[in-house]
């Protein structure tokens, strides 16, 4: 099944906490940066992700995807 690997840079330390509200990305952090990083199982996942951290006030400083393919389920 195909699927969207995707890394977003925050700035701000998010607790890894976070990690469920973002449709399971791996937080981590470099600095005072805050990095999500994980497999979307498509765009819509996606959007919605960048959406929450918008609403957030989150300041986004960058965003990579590329597409991938996992097994997933």
């Amino acid at each position: 099944m195909s699927c969207l690997q995707c890394t977003i840079v925050v700035s701000g330390v998010l607790s890894e906490g976070f990690s469920e509200a973002f449709a399971g990305l791996t937080v981590t952090h470099e600095g005072a940066k805050t990095q999500l990083c994980g497999t979307l199982t498509d765009r819509a996942e996606f959007e919605g992700v960048v959406r929450q951290l918008f609403n957030l006030g989150l300041e986004v400083e960058s965003i990579v995807t590329h597409p991938g393919e996992a097994e997933l389920g």
